[in-house]
């Protein structure tokens, strides 16, 4: 009797012990969406931090016109880059199937053809207007 107690006591008890082993996928998960997006964000503050950096250093006369656009270019496609996969982690990984439309629309930044729902230029990263 006493034996069939200590094995119901002990297998309750790997029971308790062993149960956040079986979750541990989901929580972390969730952990890591966190950590990425704050990872994404730090990024992203690193890029508008030097995007600002050269535009002062070509005001000074530090960078030519070339390197100066060159350089904002790749920053600002990095930076639509990351706000895309910060949207895309905080919608739970759905992608929105762009639908087509007949107008074309631009960048009002590059000139660059955009997507009719696109919230930013995957050119220059500028912010667009939704009308």
């Amino acid at each position: 009797m006493f034996e069939v107690l200590g094995f119901l006591l002990a297998a309750v008890t790997t029971f308790f012990i062993a149960w956040p082993f079986f979750q541990k996928e989901q929580v972390e998960l969730d952990f890591n969406s966190t950590n990425k997006i704050d990872e994404l964000l730090a990024r992203k503050a690193e890029v508008y931090s030097a995007v600002k950096d050269i535009e002062f250093d070509w005001e000074m006369g530090k960078l030519s016109q070339d390197d100066f656009h060159e350089l904002r270019d790749s920053y600002k496609t990095e930076a639509a880059q990351l706000i895309q996969r910060i949207e895309q982690i905080q919608s739970g990984g759905k992608h929105k199937k762009k639908k087509s439309s007949k107008a074309e629309k631009f960048c009002h930044e590059c000139g660059d053809k955009i997507a009719a729902d696109d919230k930013f230029c995957m050119n220059c990263g500028a912010k667009q207007n939704q009308s």
